[in-house]
């Protein structure tokens, strides 16, 4: 339905009458005079009838201008309610997508979170890095903790975490690997692994260290999982070996229920907060992101 009546035009026309100021007015909405008095000119115009008549810079309604006054001032009040409530919605929920590879880590800083925001409903989505980056893209969480590598999509935005986080290779005590002391990834060849799937860029860097150190046949994957805990049990039964944030793993190797194996280089990796680029920022992001980086820095 057409309207001869501007939502800008009655906003600026509100500041105009509430302040009896285009000076004001202006300041107020960080407008220039001209512009101002172009949206009041515009809007008689298109309605037919003067609403303000301005004497030595002094502003005066008139009775058309008072009528119309009361109608815009509701319908202000109204666009500062209807705001107020959107930002409220950003504000009660914040949705993180968390690489597998980190998820322990990130429950330190979800906790300190929940403390500091009671307010704010903390919904987490465990996922691999690759998938938690779409996710990002497309709206489907507000912010991810994922594996620094190059996702390839330039509608993300990427703050460091960390830059140097170790990733452990680990087998059961009961494996033929754990009697040696150092592995070159070719003694790896043809071993069998319990890996993320696909989309898992620990299991993406892994294979890649393989076939760099020689290692050029396709890796026996015989489990593809996507939960911490049950890779670890798999491995713990002696499923073959695979790759943990070395937090994660710290205690089992001390109590022997897991062996690291020593590579002749160590695999470090980055951590990486994902937020979608040139999108309005939830207000609560930053505050959990600050936390997420204090985690890691604690525990280094």
């Amino acid at each position: 339905m057409s309207s001869k009546l501007s939502l800008h035009s009655l906003v600026v026309f509100y500041f105009v009458a509430s302040q009896e100021s285009i000076t004001s007015a202006a300041e107020k909405l960080c407008l220039t005079q001209p512009t101002i008095t172009y949206h009041i000119r515009s809007l008689e115009k298109n309605i037919g009838i003067q609403l303000l008549d301005i004497r030595r810079q002094k502003v005066i309604l008139t009775d058309a201008g008072k009528g119309l006054f009361k109608y815009v001032s509701q319908i202000y009040q109204h666009m500062v309610s209807a705001e107020k409530y959107l930002e409220s919605l950003k504000e009660s929920s914040l949705r993180v997508g968390i690489s597998t590879t980190f998820s322990s880590t990130i429950v330190r800083a979800a906790a300190a979170f929940e403390k500091l925001y009671p307010h704010v409903k903390l919904i987490i989505r465990n996922s691999s890095s690759f998938e938690i980056a779409d996710d990002v893209s497309n709206s489907q969480v507000d912010l991810g903790i994922v594996v620094g590598v190059d996702y390839g999509n330039r509608h993300l935005k990427n703050i460091e975490l960390s830059s140097r986080e170790k990733l452990v290779l680990v087998t059961s005590p009961s494996s033929a690997l754990s009697q040696k002391e150092k592995i070159r990834p070719v003694d790896l060849c043809g071993y069998p692994m319990v890996l993320g799937p696909e989309t898992s860029a620990t299991r993406r860097i892994l294979l890649s260290r393989l076939r760099l150190g020689g290692c050029h046949m396709p890796a026996p994957i015989i489990v593809e999982v996507n939960n911490l805990e049950w890779g670890m049990n798999l491995i713990k039964n002696g499923k073959g070996m695979s790759v943990f944030h070395d937090r994660d793993v710290e205690k089992d190797i001390v109590d022997g229920q897991l062996i690291a194996l020593v590579l002749n280089d160590n695999i470090w990796v980055g951590a990486t907060a994902l937020l979608r680029e040139n999108s309005p920022e939830h207000p609560m992001a930053n505050n959990f992101i600050s936390l997420v980086k204090d985690a890691f820095i604690n525990h280094n």
